[in-house]
């Protein structure tokens, strides 16, 4: 072989390994173009929807047959469980595989792939040939068996993280093409996914957005409802009290018909006054406020007392109202008044929902380390799909317009407070609608203490004998009609009344006149009855200053109850109060108590 030979072969080989190079590099850039295309159309498609659902559904869709024969998407949810979402296959597979892969979804604390990629911070894994290795692929037999029937010869599993923290994995599996996936096909599977990532993201944060702003605007209902419900159960009965009150002062009405416009006038006033009540309380709970008074008690007395409040209720409707109580029980820890609400709640609502005629069962029994009160009724019952809403604020089974029952939706979520509080629990039952319900609650038993007299029922506050005759007492109101009626009540009962608006007035008549008793409200413009009663203790006793005080209040009730005693009254009373419990409290404090 001459010169000339050996040159042109030379030549040929360069020319050919040129041709390799321009083959190669024009093959890698169709490559790059493809990857390119790929990547631009995938981030078309992934962010031209922000559904979840579809989003994940493109993102299979995506990757299949382009990147791999299946592709799997697993998704971590609240509770950091994965959750197969979304599958996409290439191949011929019958529907009941494809069922099948979707129960696989991977174990967060096995050791496989999927598995593994899940954990924050772990990187893409890349298997080229899982032939023979298919165990360190599944969950368990059953699922290496599927994997084997599929094929599987090359799996990618790649983590989709968005801002520091992994939502899910991709699974990218190669069978019916038999293609071993390679460090190129891992890049190209990762940089989908971290554009999976952000559509992912940005479709979770919309649905999130989205539930957010429905929960928002069912809030909104749910307080427009109880607006219109509040606006409806104040003003309902402000109609009767305003004319019938209009009546009586015409001077018109026949003796009977003032009296039954009196007795008109007392209910709805008392109705108001439990609606205010249950308002007060819900506010304390909302804000953590509401505090017991606990003490060791008989629940029988307490049970007693709360059921006959509700009776003439009862009898109005005739319904049979039936009390089954033991003689005997062991003593609880608890709050009598707050127990004597909760039961008084149970037989009104029982009431509320009975028909003419109906009955209601109360019972109390001991069972086992509990005390169980249940409240029976055959009245209207509760459809299955309240019964698990029945003890929320502001839920009523019917909030339309037409509804036959009033009520705010209070009170069953004051009892279910109270009984909380008191370590119990409370349950709602009804075979359905028709059918009546039973309200059962359930209290711990505590050993009484040692020497604990055991509590006897209340005895009536009101003495009907009580006299005030020549009692002075001095009234401190800013409000007129308040004052007036005081002042006007005492006068009923026989005592010596002075009243003053403010307690600069007042401060000055008590050093001068100085009364037998000493009544004044509150929260008052300018001082309020707390600084009020320390001035006038601090006079001294020769000035008057030990002058036995009663607080009157609207704001007065568990812990305010002690800021008024520190304050210095004796005794405090929550507005509105009733004539006779006045004049009985006068009477305490001057001493005519009998």
């Amino acid at each position: 072989m001459d010169g000339r030979d050996l040159t042109e072969r030379r030549k040929a080989e360069e020319e050919r390994v040129k041709l390799i190079r321009e083959q190669t590099a024009r093959a890698a850039a169709e490559a790059s173009e493809r990857r390119a295309a790929f990547l631009a159309e995938a981030g078309v498609a992934l962010t031209s929807s922000l559904d979840f659902g579809e989003t994940l559904s493109k993102l299979v869709n995506l990757a299949v047959p382009v990147l791999a024969d299946w592709c799997l998407i697993d998704v971590l949810d609240e509770h950091g469980r994965a959750r197969r979402l979304a599958v996409a296959h290439a191949g011929p597979e019958d529907a009941t595989l494809v069922e099948e892969m979707k129960h696989f979804a991977p174990d967060t604390d096995a050791q496989t792939p999927a598995a593994r990629t899940l954990r924050p911070g772990e990187p893409a894994l890349l298997m080229a040939d899982t032939r023979g290795r298919l165990e360190e692929v599944a969950e368990d037999e059953s699922h290496r068996a599927l994997l084997e029937r599929l094929g599987v010869r090359s799996m990618m599993a790649v983590p989709i993280v968005s801002r520091e923290r992994t939502l899910g994995v991709m699974s990218l599996l190669s069978t019916v093409s038999g293609r071993a996936f390679g460090r190129d096909d891992l890049d190209l599977a990762e940089e989908l996914g971290r554009r999976a990532a952000l559509a992912v993201d940005n479709a979770r944060l919309y649905r999130a957005s989205q539930d957010a702003r429905a929960a928002a605007e069912k809030a909104n209902r749910a307080k427009d409802e109880f607006l219109a419900t509040l606006s409806h159960e104040l003003r309902t009965p402000l109609t009767p009290i305003l004319g019938w009150t209009v009546m009586l002062r015409s001077g018109t009405l026949d003796p009977t018909s003032i009296h039954r416009g009196l007795e008109v006038i007392e209910r709805n006033v008392r109705a108001q006054t439990q609606l205010i009540g249950d308002l007060l309380d819900v506010s304390r709970i909302i804000t953590g406020k509401l505090r017991l008074e606990v003490s060791p008690i008989a629940v029988v007395p307490v049970v007693e007392a709360g059921v006959e409040a509700v009776r003439p209720s009862a009898e109005a409707k005739e319904i049979a109202l039936g009390v089954e109580l033991p003689a005997e029980l062991p003593t609880i820890m608890g709050d009598p008044d707050r127990l004597q609400q909760v039961v008084w709640n149970l037989v009104s609502n029982a009431v509320k929902f009975t028909p003419q005629g109906g009955r209601i069962d109360v019972v109390l029994r001991k069972e086992g380390s509990c005390l169980s009160l249940s409240v029976t009724d055959n009245g209207k019952g509760i459809e299955p799909e309240f019964l698990p809403h029945v003890f929320e604020r502001f839920r009523q089974a019917d909030s339309t317009s037409t509804r036959a029952h009033g009520g705010l939706g209070l009170g069953l979520a004051i009892v279910r407070h109270l009984v909380e509080l008191h370590g119990g629990s409370v349950q709602a039952e009804s075979p359905g609608l028709g059918h009546g319900s039973t309200f059962t609650v359930r209290l711990p038993l505590t050993a009484p203490l040692e020497g604990t007299p055991r509590p006897k029922p209340a005895a009536d506050p009101v003495d009907p004998d009580v006299r005030l005759d020549g009692v002075r007492v001095m009234v401190v109101e800013d409000e007129t009609d308040v004052r007036d009626f005081l002042r006007i009540s005492l006068l009923q009962y026989g005592a010596e009344v002075t009243a003053f608006a403010t307690t600069a007035d007042a401060l000055i008549a008590v050093e001068a006149e100085r009364p037998d008793v000493l009544v004044s409200d509150i929260g008052m413009p300018g001082e309020d009855g707390y600084s009020f009663i320390r001035r006038v203790r601090a006079l001294g006793p020769d000035r008057g200053g030990q002058v036995p005080a009663a607080a009157l209040t609207a704001y007065v009730k568990g812990e305010d109850g002690q800021r008024v005693l520190s304050a210095g009254f004796q005794v405090h009373l929550p507005k509105p109060v009733q004539p006779a419990d006045l004049a009985s409290v006068v009477a305490m404090l001057a001493g005519r108590a009998r």
